[in-house]
């Protein structure tokens, strides 16, 4: 009964908007590319932004969540590289294997899971754990995929167009300069509510939008590495998450936060990062079709013991 319930309380509502997604994108022609740039340069980043001006969690505690979320990144990378060493993978397929195992679906899958499942203050913790994993993928993710292959120095450049850094800057800014702007009734105060506005049609359009990316449809190329990064990113990320937030000391509620996001399916934009740089496109996306749909049966059962 707690596994049901688990699917039915925390997964059933995420899946019928991924699902409206992927049948809209089977039935339609529809602009792909300009829905996302209108997640990643203006949803995304309104959300970051006033979710940080409101958030309602310790500095400390903030502190040791973006620890979490660094370490974990790093640790599981650290355990891809042993493993993929130890296989003798070629260079691009190590490359290959370290874009899925480190970097999760936290955002247009981790975010919306979380709310359903721990409420706002575990969704206000989630949200600094994918801040902080959006910064890592901006800033390794680039000279991982481009290991001996693409403009690094043009890459890096482009990291630093990326909006969601400046919207973190933006609501750093805005919380410590001590201006209250959501119950402000000035200008900032208006601008603060039509933020929060484009902020909550940011969830919805991420799953639609996942849904969306899953019905491109890709073959599983190399089964078995397949299945050994989705033991990595599924099974062995989790148990490392759970040791992180142990050893950080983290409370109840932000523990279970880490453990569920770092239980996430491979995230959908390594498939671009892998393309622009050539390091095995076509198993990145086969990896995160497989694990986004096993997600399904194993976050099932890791809600059912975290709730």
């Amino acid at each position: 009964m707690f596994i049901v319930s688990a699917f039915i309380e925390v997964l059933l509502p995420v899946t019928v908007v991924v699902v409206c997604g992927y049948a809209l994108r089977r039935r339609f022609e529809l602009d792909l590319p300009s829905l996302n740039r209108l997640s990643m340069y203006v949803l995304g980043p309104a959300l970051i932004f006033t979710t940080i001006v409101r958030i309602d969690v310790t500095g400390d505690e903030a502190v040791r969540i973006i620890a979490a979320s660094v370490a974990l990144c790093l640790g599981i990378g650290v355990v891809g590289l042993i493993v993929g060493t130890l296989m003798r993978l070629d260079r691009g397929s190590l490359m290959a294997l370290l874009l899925c195992v480190m970097f999760m679906n936290s955002g247009n899958y981790g975010l919306p899971t979380t709310r359903f499942a721990f409420g706002e203050a575990g969704f206000q913790r989630a949200l600094l754990y994918f801040i902080a994993q959006t910064i890592l993928a901006q800033t390794l993710a680039v000279p991982i995929a481009s290991a001996g292959r693409g403009d690094l120095k043009s890459a890096v450049r482009q990291m630093f167009t990326m909006p969601q850094i400046y919207a973190v800057a933006a609501g750093l800014l805005a919380r410590f300069s001590g201006i209250d702007l959501p119950h402000r009734d000035d200008a900032s105060g208006s601008v603060f509510r039509g933020m929060a506005l484009m902020a909550d049609a940011a969830l919805p359009l991420l799953l639609l939008l996942l849904g969306m990316q899953l019905a491109n449809g890709t073959t599983v190329e190399d089964v078995r590495l397949t299945m050994v990064v989705a033991g990595l990113r599924l099974g062995v990320s989790p148990l490392l998450a759970y040791g992180l937030a142990r050893a950080l000391a983290l409370d109840d509620l932000a523990l279970r936060v880490v453990v569920l996001e770092a239980s996430m399916p491979t995230a959908v934009n390594m498939v671009l990062y892998s393309l622009e740089f050539n390091a095995r496109p076509r198993f990145v996306a086969g990896v995160v079709v497989v694990t986004t749909l096993m997600s399904l049966v194993t976050l099932t059962l890791l809600l059912s013991v975290l709730r």
